[in-house]
């Protein structure tokens, strides 16, 4: 899944920038620009999480585990909170659950872009909250690069006409993107809260007259 979404994610982009989009189709190409890299980091960090779960090695996660542990929450259930929550934001800055679970193919193309500028502005805010992100290559895209045997393959995927053997010489179709930091929300509360926060993503609103 995760490979789909990323190819997926570099063909909208790269169709966007440099193919001809027929300008019914543009706003939902640009749509698509924007959910399908807010899903694949939503997979990305559900399995960061469950390599976490593995292996801990900072001095914060064995501490959070530690309190954690203090008020009877299983890792595990903390962390499953901690992604819950950062969809939370998501859906608190950028309507992104709202956006992704509506059936846009009621609303004209000029109400579609239009909430996809808000889900983008918000979204964006809320990423640079959590993660420090840069490019995985430090060069720009469409230009020419050779691959050495001993290149590294979790940082560089190979697509087209790939030889069986080095040296691997292509063009930068998607820079890519790594992150330095990482700050999930962290929800160390009794067991009862963590159930809430694994679960609730946004509240259902009453208006009382």
């Amino acid at each position: 899944m995760l490979v789909f979404l990323t190819l997926l994610t570099i063909a909208i982009i790269s169709t966007l920038l440099y193919g001809e989009v027929p300008p019914e189709f543009r706003e939902y190409m640009q749509i698509a620009a924007v959910a399908t890299p807010s899903l694949l980091l939503v997979l990305q960090m559900l399995a960061l999480v469950r390599k976490g779960n593995a292996e801990d090695d900072t001095v914060d996660d064995k501490a959070h585990e530690a309190a954690a542990a203090a008020v009877g929450v299983s890792s595990s259930d903390s962390c499953n909170a901690a992604v819950v929550q950062f969809l939370a934001r998501l859906q608190e800055k950028g309507r992104l659950v709202d956006f992704i679970m509506d059936d846009i193919a009621a609303y004209d193309n000029e109400s579609v872009g239009a909430a996809a500028r808000i889900v983008h502005q918000g979204c964006c805010e809320v990423i640079k909250e959590c993660f420090t992100i840069e490019a995985v290559h430090p060069g720009a895209e469409m230009e020419e690069i050779s691959l050495a045997d001993n290149y590294d393959s979790n940082s560089y995927r190979l697509v087209g006409r790939v030889p069986d053997s080095a040296p691997f010489n292509g063009q930068v179709q998607h820079r890519g993107w790594k992150t330095t930091s990482v700050k999930l929300p962290q929800v160390i509360e009794d067991g009862e809260q963590v159930k809430i926060a694994s679960t609730i993503i946004a509240a259902a609103e009453v208006v009382i007259d």
